[in-house]
């Protein structure tokens, strides 16, 4: 395994040496028919391609659209306060007494949002709709990562003692399960849930001084225990850290695996029965990139492209800026239009009727809250 890398990344630093460097264009559409993804399902009738920049709150910092729900609906942070947006409006949630910030991560399709609140020396998860004059904390939690569409909402918390986290599922304000990772492994992240109720998330294994990484994936089963989703350990010293990220209706998972000898990173989808993983590539002559989000039933997935410091360009300063990207489920990832020329952006969700969430720099290098609508009908390749 450790050569198969090696080889790869010997192609990829020769590319960079022997190609043009990659100058993404901010065009708005692709030009090219041959290079256009045909109109997939979830494109609605009255789909107009459009970059939409949400308002932000009042001050300074960044804003960013971490989930989205239905119609007009997107939630996430803006100036490091949780926040829901109703086309471009803002809104802020409430913050109970001793929390300062936080973040919405995720809003399910009725309306019901997630999240994690901060305070000095303390976090919380949380639930909160549109309306409610404050929101609801979830017993023991500190962080809620997503919740589906019959109100299940999956995060963690910091086990009492030795520190260690222990993954929950809370339906309403009661905790309806504890997700435990396979034996021999610590739980670093719970991620994504489904309307399934198939689970998804990291853990991390040691045997002999030595450790190694894999995804996880815990079933609907309340009694189910987890599965790694790599079932496989590299000789040598370990360099793979795969973290599943988002999970669709029909168990589809995606996520990025961090190969941390060559500092790159890859968009990764695991099918069921996840025997094995696989990875559709890098945007155009990019040597990085990440998957964060998959649609519930369409299989479009989006991240954000990057460059590694090791593998090249050379001399680093050289690479372009991050770049939102998207891929339709079959052929090569597209870019999504930039807010400005040499602004970066990043796309964090991603709904069935071709919305994308995100963020992207304007022109004073300020990361606004963006959603790119249509986004297929916009996407090109580099």
């Amino acid at each position: 395994m450790m050569r198969r890398h090696i080889r790869a990344a010997v192609a990829v630093v020769a590319a960079a040496f022997l190609t043009p460097l990659l100058t993404a264009s901010p065009a708005p559409a692709v030009s090219d028919a041959s290079a256009r993804p045909a109109d997939g399902a979830g494109r609605p009738a009255d789909c107009r391609p459009a970059l939409q920049v949400l308002a932000s709150l009042p001050g300074s910092g960044d804003s960013q659209v971490k989930g989205l729900g239905p119609k007009a609906l997107a939630v996430g942070a803006s100036r490091g306060l949780p926040v829901y947006w109703t086309g471009t409006r803002v809104h802020r949630v409430p913050l109970p007494a001793g929390f300062t910030g936080g973040e919405v991560a995720a809003v399910n399709a009725q309306g019901l949002m997630v999240g994690s609140l901060n305070g000095p020396g303390r976090t919380a998860a949380f639930s909160f709709r549109s309306g409610a004059r404050t929101v609801t904390l979830l017993p023991e939690g500190a962080h809620a990562a997503d919740v589906n569409d019959r109100g299940l909402i999956v995060g963690d918390a910091v086990k009492d003692g030795d520190g260690a986290l222990i993954g929950l599922e809370w339906e309403g304000a009661r905790i309806h399960r504890r997700l435990t990772p396979p034996a021999g492994y610590a739980l670093r992240s719970v991620t994504a849930i489904n309307d399934a109720g198939q689970i998804v998330g990291s853990g991390e294994a040691f045997k002999d001084e030595e450790s190694w990484s894999a995804g996880l994936f815990w079933s609907a089963r309340r009694d189910a225990a987890a599965v790694p989703l790599q079932r496989y350990w590299p000789s040598g010293v370990p360099y793979d850290y795969w973290y599943p990220r988002d999970i669709d209706r029909a168990g589809r998972i995606v996520g990025t695996h961090d190969f941390t000898r060559l500092d790159t990173r890859t968009p990764t989808q695991w099918l069921p029965p996840y025997a094995t993983e696989s990875e559709p590539g890098l945007l155009g002559e990019r040597t990085s990139g990440t998957f964060e989000a998959i649609s519930p039933t369409t299989h479009v997935s989006v991240g954000t492209a990057m460059d590694s410091h090791m593998v090249g360009p050379f001399p680093p300063e050289t690479a372009p800026p991050e770049q939102a990207q998207i891929w339709p489920g079959s052929g090569p990832l597209l870019a999504l239009p930039r807010l400005s020329p040499e602004g970066a952006s990043q796309a964090y969700a991603v709904s069935d009727d071709q919305r994308v969430g995100g963020s992207a720099a304007d022109a004073a290098s300020t990361s606004r809250a963006v959603v790119w609508t249509c986004a297929l009908r916009q996407a090109y390749q580099p």
